[in-house]
């Protein structure tokens, strides 16, 4: 058994930054890549401390079972992430998750939603236990992009980036996609509220991330429950 778990959080620079997850020792590798990538840019005097979230919360969902392991995600559960996901991003501009998500097998949950929230830049990790510790398999970070939106010049560019799950590689996405808001900025990439209406809406409250963390776990139950019904009839 697993909880899900979200963490809503707001930078020194209001920057809002989240993390969705299955594991909740990833929580304090989150906090603790974003303490690094923002010591010296929380505009303080004393560079050699860490920064400190503006604001934050987390929930954790009831606890579930994961999916087993399966050739695909079954269109049921693909759709209640997606669902789970859109209400999640209100005003986030970095999103942080597991990119198979309740689901046990190495199959990727993000690539719809990472498609239709183009304001938003994404840095996807998984378990140690399915991807292993062997860097040719998990390497440190592998960073992709894709244009923010359709019209205009395609200036901007998201961040799509698979990393290992710790710290270190947490700090190194963070201050990538830092970095290159900033270029994009200055040659007119700027994120487009008109264009995205969700970036620009306030971000959800944390009895509503309750909520929309539990509705997607009783998807994963009511599909977990059904795959036994189905077999006992079939070996009938």
């Amino acid at each position: 058994m697993t909880n899900l778990v979200f963490r809503s959080c707001v930078a020194s620079d209001g920057r809002k930054i989240a993390l969705l997850s299955d594991q909740l020792d990833v929580e304090e590798k989150f906090d603790n890549g974003y303490k690094i990538a923002y010591k010296d840019k929380d505009g303080k005097d004393t560079p050699e401390l860490l920064a400190k979230w503006k604001d934050a919360y987390t929930v954790h969902s009831r606890a579930f079972s994961m999916l087993p392991e399966g050739d695909e995600i079954p269109p049921s559960v693909q759709q209640g992430f997606n669902t789970m996901v859109s209400s999640l991003l209100k005003g986030v501009d970095i999103l942080f998750c597991d990119y198979n998500l309740g689901v046990e097998g190495d199959l990727p949950m993000c690539n719809d939603v990472m498609d239709k929230h183009r304001s938003t830049d994404f840095v996807l990790f998984s378990c140690d236990s399915l991807v292993g510790g062997d860097p040719k398999v998990q390497p440190h970070t592998v960073a992709y992009s894709a244009p923010r939106y359709e019209q205009g010049e395609q200036i901007a560019q998201q961040h799509r980036i698979y990393c290992k799950t710790e710290a270190s590689a947490f700090c190194q996405a963070i201050n990538a996609i830092v970095t290159q808001r900033s270029k994009d900025n200055l040659i007119g990439g700027h994120i487009r509220d008109d264009i995205d209406a969700y970036i620009g809406e306030p971000a959800i409250d944390q009895e509503a991330a309750d909520q929309i963390l539990n509705r997607f776990v009783e998807t994963l139950q009511s599909h977990g429950n059904q795959t036994p019904a189905l077999t006992h009839q079939d070996t009938e």
